[in-house]
């Protein structure tokens, strides 16, 4: 249970209660959170780009070389299923598959840095982490490309007159 002490899932379970719950948020909460969280996405993609150990041996390229493939694969798989098989609109289908080709939780290098998992799992999550969020950078907005294309150009329909 050390998993109910991290300040990740505790925040990420308080802000849905809180959402579910229709509890609006402070003006004097809301502005700063955001100004603080804008920046960190980007900044912490550049602190993994750099100090990251992509050092890797030959035999750490082939095991994340292969666990990529598979991500990859398997996500591939699940797109397909999702774009001709799910029972929803195109938005939502296109939604789901851009979802699934998000990049690997930054969440996870953290917990394999706090939990001790050793130096060699370390370096290959990291470096892992940062091929996905390459390659699913490039997939995503080719995908998005592609969909709004499907989608054809935005349209604008007035709401109905209210008498």
């Amino acid at each position: 249970f050390d998993a109910l002490k991290q300040p990740v899932l505790i925040c990420c379970i308080l802000g849905f209660t809180l959402n579910v719950a229709g509890a609006p948020l402070p003006a004097m909460l809301d502005t700063p959170l955001w100004v603080v969280g804008e920046p960190y996405k980007i900044a912490l993609y550049f602190l993994v780009g750099y100090y990251g150990d992509h050092h890797l041996g030959p035999g750490d390229t082939h095991r994340m070389g292969a666990a990529l493939l598979l991500r990859y694969c398997l996500s591939l798989v699940i797109i397909v299923i999702t774009l001709t098989m799910l029972p929803l609109e195109s938005l939502y289908r296109y939604t789901i598959a851009l979802a699934v080709l998000s990049p690997s939780s930054s969440y996870l290098m953290h917990l394999v840095g706090e939990h001790g998992y050793g130096e060699g799992l370390l370096r290959l999550t990291v470096c892992a982490g940062f091929v996905s969020t390459l390659i699913s950078t490039f997939g995503q907005n080719m995908l998005a490309v592609v969909f709004a294309g499907w989608l054809g150009p935005p349209s604008y329909e007035p709401p109905p007159p209210a008498f």
